[in-house]
C-alpha cells in the first residue's frame, strides 16, 4: 500500500523545553554583564597596568592577594581579575550543565564554545598586561562584549519561546534583514567605541566615525522598532526585545552626548576622572552591551518566528499529531 504523504516516514524528534539549562544560561548572562562595567572602569580610570604581572598579582597568588588596602587603581584592576575568574567559573558550570542536561548536540558544542571563549578572554586580558599592549586592551574590550552576546544567545536558544515556537509567518516587513543589519551596526559601533576609548589621541578620526555610526544605529533601530510596533498583533514575540532595544538606544544617545561633553577638548592629555564622569562614560559602554544584547535577542527571534516573504511555511515546519517529542 502506498505511503500516506501526510505522514512522516519516521518519527521527528523535537527537544522539549527544560527549565534547568535555560535558567543556568540566564543567571550566567546576568552575572556576566557587571563584568563589562568593571572592565570598563579599568579603561575609564586608565588603570589597566596598575598590576604589572599576570597571572600573579605582584608575585602573589591572585586569589590570596590582600587588595583592600592597596591603591585605588590596584583595587579596580584586581577586582576586574577576580570577577573575571568568577564569570569563568559560572561558564564552566554552564558548560557542564549543557553537556549533561541538554540533548541537542548544538547546545553541547555552544556550551563548550562559551567555556573556551571565556578562557581565551582571560588569557587575552593577561597577555595585554604582560605585553603592555593598548591594542590588545581594545581587542579585549570588544571580545568581552562578544562573549556577553554569546551568553545572551544561549538564553534565547534554551528558552521556551525558541523550543516550543509556532510555525513561522511571512516576513512582509523584512524584519529579519532589518534586525540583522541593526545588530551588525551595533557590533561595529562597539568596536569603534573601544578604539575611541583606548586611543584618545586619535579622537579626531574615531570620534567622527563613532558619531556617524551612532546616527546609523539610531535610525535603523528606530525604524525597526516602529515596524515591530505596527505588527505587534501578528508577531507579539518580537515586541519585548524591540522595546528594550529602543529604550537602550535612546539611553545610549543620551550617555554618548554626555560622555562627549565631559571628554572635551579631545587633545589626548590625561586628566583626573571624577566619579560622575566615570559613571557616565563607563555606563555608556555598559549600556552598549545591553543594546547589543537586545539586538541579539530581537534578531534571533525574528529569524525564528518569521520566514522570508517569498516563501510559505512548509508542512515539515508545522506541528502535526503523532510526532514523537522527547525530552
Amino acid at each position: 500500500m502506498a505511503n500516506d504523504p501526510l505522514k512522516p516516514s519516521r518519527p521527528v524528534y523535537e527537544p522539549a523545553y527544560k527549565a534547568g539549562p535555560h535558567w543556568v544560561a540566564v543567571v550566567a548572562a546576568c552575572f556576566t554583564w557587571p563584568l563589562i562595567f568593571v572592565g570598563g572602569s579599568v579603561t575609564t580610570y586608565r588603570v589597566g597596568m596598575a598590576v604589572p604581572d599576570w597571572p600573579t598579582t605582584f608575585g602573589i597568588n591572585m586569589f590570596l592577594y590582600d587588595f583592600w588596602n592597596a591603591p585605588f587603581g590596584v583595587r579596580v584592576e584586581h577586582t576586574h581579575r577576580l570577577y573575571g575568574a568568577a564569570v569563568g567559573l559560572s561558564t564552566l558550570i554552564l558548560a557542564v550543565w549543557f553537556l549533561a542536561a541538554d540533548q541537542r548536540r548544538l547546545m553541547k558544542w555552544l556550551g563548550v564554545l562559551a567555556l573556551v571563549t571565556v578562557i581565551g578572554q582571560g588569557v587575552l586580558g593577561g597577555t595585554r598586561v604582560t605585553q603592555n599592549s593598548t591594542v590588545l586592551a581594545a581587542v579585549h574590550g570588544v571580545t568581552g562584549q562578544a562573549f556577553f552576546a554569546l551568553m545572551v544567545s544561549l538564553c534565547v536558544l534554551t528558552g521556551r519561546d525558541w523550543i516550543m515556537t509556532a510555525p513561522a509567518r511571512a516576513d512582509t516587513s523584512h524584519l529579519r534583514r532589518r534586525s540583522a543589519v541593526t545588530l551588525f551596526l551595533v557590533a561595529v559601533q562597539i568596536a569603534v567605541g573601544a578604539w575611541l576609548r583606548h586611543f584618545p589621541w586619535m579622537a579626531s578620526t574615531s570620534l567622527i566615525a563613532h558619531a556617524l555610526l551612532a546616527l546609523a544605529v539610531w535610525g535603523h533601530a528606530a525604524m525597526l522598532a516602529l515596524r515591530v510596533e505596527r505588527s505587534r498583533g501578528e508577531i507579539p514575540e518580537l515586541v519585548p526585545s524591540s522595546r528594550a532595544m529602543a529604550l537602550a538606544v535612546m539611553l545610549q544617545v543620551v550617555l554618548g552626548v554626555a560622555s562627549w561633553w565631559m571628554l572635551r577638548p579631545f587633545d589626548g592629555i590625561p586628566r583626573t576622572v571624577t566619579i560622575i564622569q566615570a559613571m557616565v562614560r563607563t555606563g555608556h559602554q555598559a549600556n552598549g552591551a545591553l543594546l547589543l544584547a537586545a539586538s541579539v535577542v530581537l534578531t534571533f527571534r525574528a529569524f525564528r518566528h518569521l520566514a522570508p516573504a517569498h516563501k510559505t511555511p512548509s508542512w515539515s515546519s508545522q506541528s502535526a499529531p503523532g510526532l514523537e517529542v522527547v525530552a
